[in-house]
């Protein structure tokens, strides 16, 4: 089949993902094999089957997504009208720290805007549970890197990953929020007040069409797209029913990511011995005190 010239590498590339069900890892594989997505829609089954992870079932879902098109093509001039953008991996403005991860998201659905490419980036998070001491402690963290131009990065789940957008605001910077599921799915009480005001300056991030549902995969490969858009980790308080946070300092530990747990000295680590220990296993430097926040800022390169 010639190559279409209506349609663009983008929309071919949507349409691979949202109607032939192509995960990252297979897209990965895939461009790495033909380059761009016109061209893997031009392969033949012969050559689609020998592609890693590749099935009888997604090989067929590829030879036939071509009779997708024209509803990815009206799908993505709806996102539009609701001011949802897709990014994928083939823009200039992707962020180039994803495009390090072994299973690099392909496209992103985003309100607001995407980080900043020149600027440096700090994720921030923690406790859903969090102390009172916790949130100031994490404000300050966020304000002070907002202070030094560095944008914050954090999800949208409550206590210390909210507070990390409250900081980053009050320092005068922007923030991103990554979800775990579709835009549809943003809590109406909790998350979508925050959500708002982050958009307005930042930008919410997704991997998920906004019709996608949260569930235990998503919220891990929330926190991989997380720590990959940030160039170091700060974990302001944690405990042992910090599921999300822990799961995440396992994929620092596993990607080599620079992780930090900041310590007030005036109430000691926000985190029981068995999390703190955890937390210290996966990598994470201990940083006492708050003029260690200046020190966290200056190892991001």
């Amino acid at each position: 089949m010639a190559k279409d010239q209506r349609y663009d590498n983008s929309l071919i590339l949507l349409t691979l993902i949202k109607f032939a069900g192509i995960g990252p890892r297979q897209m990965s594989a895939l461009l790495q094999c033909y380059g761009d997505p016109g061209s893997i829609l031009q392969a033949d089954r012969t050559s689609l089957s020998a592609i890693e992870g590749m099935t009888p079932d997604l090989v067929e879902s590829i030879k036939g997504s071509d009779a997708f098109l024209e509803d990815a093509a009206k799908y993505r001039t709806d996102l539009k009208q609701r001011d949802i953008a897709i990014h994928t991996c083939l823009n200039d403005d992707f962020p180039p720290l994803l495009l390090e991860l072994n299973d690099p998201p392909p496209l992103l659905y985003i309100r607001g805007r995407l980080p900043d490419r020149t600027k440096k980036s700090v994720a921030i998070v923690g406790a859903e549970e969090a102390t009172n001491q916790g949130i100031d402690l994490t404000v300050t963290m966020a304000r002070r890197s907002a202070e030094a131009g560095v944008e914050v990065v954090s999800s949208l789940r409550r206590g210390i990953d909210a507070a990390a957008h409250i900081g980053a605001k009050a320092g005068g910077g922007v923030s991103f929020a990554v979800v775990s599921g579709g835009f549809d799915h943003i809590d109406l009480t909790e998350q979508m007040p925050l959500a708002i005001d982050i958009a307005r300056t930042g930008g919410v991030i997704s991997e998920y069409s906004p019709d996608a549902e949260p569930d235990t995969d998503t919220y891990r490969a929330c926190n991989r797209i997380l720590v990959g858009l940030a160039q170091a980790v700060v974990i302001t308080e944690v405990y042992k029913d910090s599921v999300t946070t822990l799961d995440l300092l396992s994929f620092c530990n596993e990607t080599g990511k620079l992780t930090f747990i900041l310590i007030d000295p005036r109430n000691g680590a926000l985190a029981d011995k068995d999390s703190l220990s955890e937390a210290v296993r996966c990598g994470a430097i201990p940083m006492v005190g708050l003029d260690k926040i200046n020190d966290i800022l200056d190892a991001l390169v």
